[in-house]
């Protein structure tokens, strides 16, 4: 169990980051970087085909792809680009939010195996619970 609730605060930063960084050119901005050859991989199918849109309209070649960002590594799979590979912003969000969540998932493993018999839940149970509620609004 994480006692502190950082599991959650590092969650709830990462959605307050998210949403703050909306609209702020970041897909754009890639466009504007790629070049032929190059492949873009992506969490979501409708970006991806809208951004290979958008660069076969600037008259590029570039490879869209998509990738479960619970399994990131998948990319692998897909060979080599003829150019550089990018990640989307999103597909990066994405893969950061279930790392964290992974890390939390061990935190309690190791704890529960490292821990006695004893199942009485523990005395700060209850700031655990204000913690987890005052991030999970955020």
């Amino acid at each position: 169990m994480d006692f502190f609730g950082i599991g959650v605060a590092v969650q709830a930063m990462l959605r307050v980051y998210s949403q703050s960084a909306r609209g702020t050119g970041r897909t754009t901005a890639l466009v504007e970087h790629v070049r032929s050859g190059d492949r873009i991989v992506f969490a979501d199918s409708r970006e991806a085909e809208r951004v290979r849109r958008i660069c076969m309209s600037r008259g590029l070649d570039v490879e869209c792809r998509v990738v479960d960002p619970s399994d990131p590594y998948r990319v692998r799979e897909q060979g080599r680009a003829q150019g550089h590979t990018f990640f989307d912003h999103t597909l990066v969000e994405q893969c950061y939010a279930h790392a964290v969540a992974d890390l939390a998932g061990l935190i309690n493993v190791l704890e529960q195996g490292a821990s006695g018999a004893d199942t009485t839940p523990p005395v700060g149970l209850r700031r655990l619970n204000e913690e987890r509620a005052r991030w999970d609004g955020v």
